[in-house]
């Protein structure tokens, strides 16, 4: 039965790739980290088990050369799900000469029987990737249903025992793997944090991999990595001055992007349109104003951009289930209680 239930089989991964990188391996509470800092390369390649069937790697590498490294290799029979956080790199196959692009905020899917995926990387890039390698199983293993119906996308689908999958860009994938640096502490406890996040990781490439193949839109129709950079951007520009007055034509103005992708880039990375986004972030830095600070309702108002207070309470009201001042005359009630 092929499992990877033993440390063995994780480690042996991360011997293989630290043998074509050179760096320093080390190992801690289950996960495994390789610091390379040499004339082939400066970063790392991390990562772990995931329950059964499922090994998680972070790439985060500036190549001073240009340089190949092989994923889990055949004995483990794997998918590999891939997402491109910075700058490009190229997938192939073993005995190939194709390379495929994996481009920037780019999420990928690829699988080949019996071959080797490899991974070549550009001199002067900074390269992060997120690699999910999913085992995929002989007929006589004894798999969970997850592994059986993510095997189940692809057994279809095989061209000459290869499925070979580039998407469109998609950054709230970029998002969700930025939060894994979050996760604090060591032991169980930040190992139950990481395989709960990677497997969401994991839910929403599949589900990016479906929202494609069923959209009527081909991926050129899409919005351009730039243009979902810009987007982002523009979301935290908002946040950081939300007091200013904004409006689509203006925003459209700014970043040179039509009404209609800015309102498809906000639903897409924040799902909400432009005018809900604002408000809400409106909303939520007046609600920490309320907190922390002796501003009265008013002030809070005009400070956060609204231009009507009557307005301002009737949103308030609406997300926060009462008045602005009844949620201000109840904390300090609180304060003085304590």
């Amino acid at each position: 039965m092929l499992e990877l239930q033993e440390s063995q089989d994780i480690k042996n991964v991360f011997y293989s790739i630290n043998n074509q990188l050179q760096g320093k391996f080390s190992q801690s509470f289950g996960e495994y980290a390789i610091e390379v800092n040499n004339a082939l390369a400066t970063g790392s390649v991390k990562g772990m088990r995931i329950q059964q069937h499922k090994i998680f790697m972070e790439i985060d590498l500036r190549c001073h050369q240009d340089f190949t490294i092989e994923l889990a290799d055949t004995n483990f029979n794997p998918a590999h799900f891939l997402y491109s956080q910075k700058d490009q790199s190229f997938v192939s196959f073993e005995g190939s000469d194709k390379d495929y692009i994996l481009d920037e905020f780019q999420t990928a899917i690829v699988f080949h029987e019996n071959k080797n995926s490899k991974l070549h990387f550009r001199k002067n890039t900074h390269v992060r990737i997120c690699v999910i390698s999913v085992c995929l199983p002989n007929s006589t293993d004894i798999v969970s249903p997850l592994v059986k119906n993510i095997h189940a996308l692809f057994s279809e689908k095989l061209s000459d025992g290869a499925f070979t999958y580039f998407g469109s860009y998609n950054l709230k994938i970029a998002t969700q793997i930025s939060r894994l640096d979050e996760v604090k502490g060591d032991g169980i406890i930040r190992k139950l944090f990481v395989e709960g996040m990677v497997q969401l990781i994991l839910a929403m490439e599949i589900q990016h991999h479906q929202n494609d193949i069923n959209s009527d839109h081909h991926i050129s129709d899409a919005l351009t990595r730039d243009e979902l950079r810009i987007i982002k951007d523009l979301g935290k520009q908002i946040k950081d001055q939300a007091d200013l007055q904004y409006t689509i034509d203006k925003l459209t103005y700014q970043t040179g992007i039509s009404a209609a992708k800015l309102q498809t880039g906000f639903k897409h990375l924040f799902g909400r349109t432009v005018t809900d986004y604002i408000k809400n972030v409106r909303l939520e830095i007046a609600e920490n104003l309320i907190k922390t600070t002796d501003l009265n309702i008013s002030e809070v108002v005009y400070s956060v951009g609204f231009s009507s207070r009557s307005y301002f309470s009737k949103i308030f009201r609406e997300k926060y289930g009462c008045s602005p001042k009844v949620f201000q005359d109840n904390l300090k009630y609180r304060a003085v209680s304590a």
